[in-house]
């Protein structure tokens, strides 16, 4: 078809090229209808992959066959005296196919400019609402909004099963300077495969997935998949209402570590899973479940591991685990970015999500890139992917991974490989402020949410406030309080002695943050492979190790957090649960042992200075210091019957728990049930005393009342 001189003289040629180039950014300034001079509009659709392109108006039957402009499938056609209309295309393809299409240049833009200053600016903290593949209606027409962050790219395309993978046909709009681009593609829906296709300044085309997928394929190279956000309907607001009432310091926290890969593989469905975690949860006294590998250290942020749970699958887990009382803890990357090529590195062809400063950006190891968290539009992912896991996810708390290596610019790095801060030192003040303004967010939400940080590091103020220069996590782990303790009990139980600071150091720092103490077989030293080889002597001295330690664990100032796979011989392991089971439900009972974690006049050593019989003893009151507990432990292998203890207060000692007990697998060598009176008789540096039956290697709890 011959194309009218008139139409000819109507055409931007310039902006055609660009298109027909695929280097056009703004797309929608030569494509759609636009109005032209004589009260006409052109409509303009550029279509590689038709042969034939009709309009048809809405309202009418018939259809008007557009004008082949450019050979390249640029159609065109003049429209005479309409008001606002709309319109699809009839568009038929090399093999005589036809379909009809709505003109995604049709659409208005969906994104405004205080949704792109906010996201420039790192407080979109619900970005995810507006940025990546966004299910919905426009003008009454379904289909799906995309949205994509590359300022250094020459133009954005989608591409999916719903054009052939071709760049050409849904190039994208770039709003104003924000380099944020945008389209709404009419009819694309729900299981769609998509990725972006970036042209770069160099020429060349990548193509990558979406930042802010809610669901994709496995492998790196895997497709974005369109999901709808709020598919799955939660029924926990119980649950959500009494978590947002309560203090996590004056509150217990045990945390059980789950491995979700491993307990899938037995299960092999969503509800067996959730079945299994609540009866080790509930019948053991647990308040919270750590889903460990329920998300993975990948882009996008936005998906679980879809090699073990979908998006629905972990909100249906989270959802059953609330209903039976259960808070979950999730593990979150905010440090590192998987180096593959159609994710986060390099994203536009620049480095868009990590440090331009190789320095900076480089993860020792290799295979990873560092966050950039100095750039607002990467802390606004960072926090937008948190509050997604605590709002859309319902999750109780996140436990951040690797905090050190972001905090320090040369963790793990030699000489010339780490580029100092702008006053010469080691600490990356970015990240210190990105902590803070996570965390001040977070804490606005519910002060029942749990941020853990997973900091090797000796760096001051993790717990702190952020309001009083802290970075305001709820709670640290106390790696070096694992190292000590487990460290020192891997003696042999004569020569525990010249490490018996080892074992009360800890209280030395306990209260400079506020700490949940680990005690996992993912941490196990040595190269042994449980908990239990660690321990030194025979099976029964392992034994009473394993209990003494998890003993002295659990009345230790400081929350818990326990992985359970022991390694036990099959014949210990029965008396051990029952073990760790009365030991969980006393801690969540006594709140002396756990309503002061954070108190220092809470906390009162008896004896912290017998070396030589590797003894400790302590005291913990609640934080009106109207409860009261006496704690005994011998980490040595000699019974003591008449142990003199000096006590805080005269009145009735009871044994409330003994780790030497038959039950737990001991000797039974414990103290009377009735309890034991004290009497006016000086020992440790106090006026009464008690005389007690002190086990070897075991731990013993009096609880104290007036007689």
């Amino acid at each position: 078809m011959a194309m009218s001189k008139k139409l000819y003289n109507l055409m931007d040629w310039a902006e055609i090229e660009a298109v027909t180039y695929s280097e056009e950014d703004h797309p929608k300034g030569v494509l759609g209808a636009h109005p032209v001079r004589g009260g006409q509009t052109l409509v303009t659709a550029y279509r590689p992959d038709a042969k034939k392109i009709a309009i048809k108006f809405k309202g009418e039957k018939k259809s008007t066959e557009m004008e082949l402009a450019d050979e390249e499938g640029y159609f065109a056609i003049l429209v005479k005296n309409r008001e606002p209309f709309e319109y699809s295309f009839i568009i038929t393809d090399e093999n005589g196919d036809k379909r009809e299409e709505y003109d995604p240049y049709s659409f208005g833009g969906v994104l405004n400019k205080r949704d792109i200053q906010k996201f420039n600016g790192g407080i979109h903290y619900k970005s995810y609402d507006v940025m990546g593949a966004r299910i919905m209606e426009l003008s009454g027409i379904s289909g799906v909004h995309f949205a994509v962050w590359a300022p250094s790219a020459i133009r954005v395309s989608v591409v999916g099963d719903f054009n052939n993978w071709d760049g050409r046909i849904h190039q994208m709009e770039r709003l104003w300077d924000s380099g944020v681009f945008e389209i709404f593609i009419p009819g694309a829906k729900k299981g769609d495969r998509y990725k972006y296709e970036i042209k770069m300044k160099n020429g060349i085309c990548i193509l990558k997935s979406d930042p802010y997928a809610f669901e994709s394929e496995e492998g790196e190279d895997g497709a974005s998949i369109v999901k709808g956000l709020h598919d799955f309907k939660f029924t926990d607001d119980e649950w959500i209402e009494k978590r947002d009432s309560i203090s996590i310091q004056d509150s217990p926290v045990s945390i059980c570590e789950i491995n979700v890969r491993e307990l899938f593989e037995k299960t092999g469905t969503v509800k067996k899973l959730a079945s299994n975690i609540t009866e080790l949860i509930t019948e053991n006294g647990y308040t919270h479940v750590l889903l460990d590998d329920a998300t993975d250290d990948k882009d996008p942020l936005f998906c679980p591991s879809a090699s073990i749970l979908s998006c629905d699958g972990l909100m249906s887990l989270i959802n059953e685990l609330h209903k039976k009382e259960i808070g979950v803890i999730l593990n979150w990357n905010t440090v590192r970015f998987p180096e593959n090529s159609s994710g986060l590195s390099l994203y536009d062809g620049s480095c868009l999500y990590e440090d331009p400063d190789a320095n900076r950006s480089f993860y020792p190891g290799g295979g990873y890139r560092y966050f950039n968290t100095g750039r607002n539009e990467v802390k606004n992912l960072l926090i937008a992917n948190a509050l997604y896991m605590l709002l859309v996810f319902h999750a109780d708390g996140l436990k951040v991974n690797d905090v050190a290596k972001l905090l320090y610019l040369d963790y793990d790095k030699g000489p010339g490989q780490w580029t100092p801060n702008m006053y010469g030192g080691n600490e990356n003040l970015d990240a210190i402020d990105y902590f803070r303004h996570l965390n001040s967010v977070i804490k606005k939400l519910s002060g029942g949410i749990i941020m853990i940080a997973d900091d090797e590091s000796v760096y001051p103020d993790i717990t702190k406030d952020a309001e009083n220069e802290g970075m305001g996590f709820s709670l640290k782990i106390n790696n070096g309080w694992f190292a000590d303790v487990s460290g020192y009990l891997s003696y042999e139980p004569l020569s525990r002695s010249a490490h018996y600071n080892e074992v009360c150091f800890p209280m030395v720092y306990q209260y400079n943050e506020s700490f949940l103490l680990p005690l996992s077989e993912n941490k196990a030293m040595y190269g042994r492979s449980s908990l239990y080889d660690m321990m030194s002597g025979d099976e029964d001295e392992k034994f009473s190790n394993l209990r003494a330690l998890y003993s002295f664990f659990m009345f230790h100032p400081g929350k818990k957090l326990i992985y359970p796979g022991l390694g036990l011989p099959e014949k210990l392991d029965g008396r051990f649960c029952q073990c760790l089971k009365d030991l969980l439900g006393l801690y969540r009972t006594e709140k002396a042992l756990y309503g002061s974690d954070d108190i220092p006049e809470c906390f009162e050593w008896i004896n912290n200075i017998s070396a030589n019989e590797n003894i400790l003893v302590f005291a913990r009151y609640s934080p009106d210091k109207k409860d009261l507990v006496v704690c005994v432990v011998n980490f040595l292998s000699i019974p003591r019957k008449e142990y003199k203890i000096g006590v805080p207060k005269a009145g009735k000692y009871t044994e409330v728990f003994n780790s030497d007990s038959e039950k737990y697998g001991g000797f039974g060598f414990v103290n009377p049930a009735k309890g034991i009176i004290s009497k006016k008789d000086e020992c440790d540096m106090r006026d009464d005393s008690i005389r007690v039956k002190v086990a070897p290697m075991s731990v013993t709890l009096f609880r104290h009342s007036d007689t």
